[in-house]
């Protein structure tokens, strides 16, 4: 069933006064989630959009700016009801990153939070309709503009869209400064949701926490996974392993979405808390890790803090959606990521395009239905051909179907998230201390690549790496910004005069002399 109409239907059913959303305690029944999203859905169809030639027309355009907020979920449903289409938008992006995507998008409304003043200074010089989730009483308060659309009906309201059109405006990192910008079907989420049934077992009693962002996949998909199904989602503002602790303490949750650092951290906290070393959560059944390939090393400290939760990871792309599906255990590969989701197929293809045999590296290549339906705006690593799609990662099949992934083509991945190094390097370079950046990544145990950087010009001297994080954090978003910082002398150079990449990588790899880190404290 669409997630609209099932949100409209729990919320009349024996289930309504349940929770159905609860972030830091804040809970929504699910009758009352049927009726605020059902305002929402009232407010957007009477703003009259004008017409847009990427989407259907007359299809409202809801920019959700707000982070993980208490009022995300009714926002969420009622801006995809119908032929609405949500964007989320990350609040980890810089002021500029947001202006550059407002700009493209031009929304119809856009919600914030009320901390968020700058960004409503934005949307403001660029026309844009905004409200403040939070801001009771201020002028553009979201309680306010919802008030006029409660007691709208929600089987009216809440009603389902075609298959074939557009729900969602999904955002990757691309190779500049600013978001990638793709379009997922309702078609792609409801079959993707049915086959997940099958694969996580979800149902009504299947009650979730996802502690991360709900701007990211992984927890966004968990939402509506619990919308369509009738269970209870359980977040956070923000991630703190110390606050999922005590949620998995005082809630009924049986499912558990994380990334491994995520997990690691969990483990950490827990067997360090004075109060309840080595502490137990028995009431979990599963645990369901992306973002990253998950540490074999960390099954075992899992396992002791949730002894009888089954363990699952996949991999997957924004555009591509689920993949491949796997339980990881102490005797599995390192890079096996498990066989195909439900309705994918897999095929690795060489460089010129045909297929290659089992146990030989390709390009991992779907066909799939839970595949995006392109860009809105930039050039990412996704493309189609005769029915098949792919990102560019790289693998090999074996015999028996398990895929072993081998990499992701520039894209690094750091705690569960997805980055482009040259999108840091651009960043840095636009400092008025940096003229030079390379930026690449190294093997951590906690965040499974760490990214660090090489950086030179006269106002490097006597830059600490604390310095040079602060001048960062005006540009990049927190998880972007590189652990290690190294200078040198003279970059070494390709024939045609280019930054021999390759050579510098062996240097950071064997902590060759040529390098030299910044220092910890300023030398100024």
């Amino acid at each position: 069933m669409p997630l609209a109409q099932r949100v409209a239907r729990t919320g009349t059913g024996p289930r309504r006064d349940e929770p159905a959303f609860v972030l830091d305690g804040h809970a929504l029944t699910h009758r009352q989630l049927a009726e605020r999203s059902a305002a929402v859905a009232a407010g957007l169809r009477a703003l009259r959009p004008p017409d847009r030639q990427w989407l259907p027309a007359g299809a409202p355009l809801l920019a959700l700016g707000t982070g993980n907020h208490p009022v995300f979920a009714e926002l969420f449903t009622g801006g995809t009801a119908g032929d609405g289409v949500c964007a989320v938008l990350d609040p980890q992006w810089g002021t500029e990153q947001t202006r550059a995507v407002l700009e493209r998008l031009r929304p119809d409304l856009l919600v914030l939070s009320a901390g968020q003043a700058a960004l409503h200074e934005v949307a403001e010089r660029l026309g844009i309709r905004t409200l403040l989730a939070g801001g009771a009483g201020s002028p553009g308060s979201y309680e306010e503009w919802l008030a006029a659309g409660l007691g709208a009906d929600p089987a009216e309201q809440l009603r389902a869209g075609d298959d074939s059109a557009p729900f969602l405006v999904g955002f990757t990192s691309g190779s500049t400064g600013l978001p990638q910008a793709f379009l997922r079907s309702r078609g792609s989420w409801r079959i993707s949701l049915a086959d997940g049934r099958k694969v996580w077992g979800m149902d009504a009693d299947r009650h979730t926490l996802a502690p991360g962002p709900l701007a990211h996949g992984l927890s966004l998909y968990a939402l509506a996974e619990c919308l369509e199904s009738g269970a209870a989602f359980h977040g956070l503002g923000k991630f703190d392993a110390a606050a999922v602790l005590r949620e998995l303490e005082r809630a009924p949750v049986r499912r558990l979405i994380v990334v491994p650092t995520m997990l690691r951290a969990l483990c950490t906290a827990a067997a360090g808390a004075p109060d309840a070393p080595g502490r137990r959560f028995t009431t979990v059944e599963t645990v369901v890790s992306g973002g990253a390939k998950l540490p074999p090393q960390l099954l075992g400290p899992v396992a002791a803090l949730l002894p009888e939760a089954q363990v699952r990871e996949y991999y997957g792309a924004s555009e591509l959606g689920f993949v491949t599906v796997g339980s990881p255990g102490p005797g599995a590969a390192d890079q096996d990521v498990g066989t195909p989701f439900p309705s994918v197929t897999l095929e690795l293809r060489d460089a010129e395009g045909a297929p290659v045999p089992p146990g030989s590296p390709g390009v991992v290549h779907v066909r799939s239905p839970l595949v995006c339906d392109g860009y809105v705006w930039g050039e990412g690593s996704f493309r189609t051909e005769g029915g098949w799609a792919t990102v560019g990662d790289t693998g090999r099949l074996t015999p028996d179907g398990h895929l072993h992934l081998l990499g992701r083509g520039g894209m690094v991945i750091t705690g569960g998230l997805n980055v482009y190094p040259s999108e840091v390097e651009n960043a840095l370079i636009r400092l008025d201390r940096i003229d030079t950046a390379l930026v690449t990544s190294v093997p951590d145990s906690y965040l499974g690549r760490a990214l660090v950087a090489v950086v030179s010009g006269a106002g490097t001297r006597g830059l600490s790496q604390a310095a040079v994080r602060d001048l960062c954090a005006a540009v990049l978003p927190r998880y972007q910004v590189p652990r290690r910082f190294y200078t040198l002398d003279s970059w070494p150079l390709t024939s045609s005069g280019k930054i021999a990449r390759g050579r510098v990588e062996e240097w950071i790899a064997h902590d060759d002399a040529r390098l030299v880190p910044l220092p910890d404290a300023s030398g100024d």
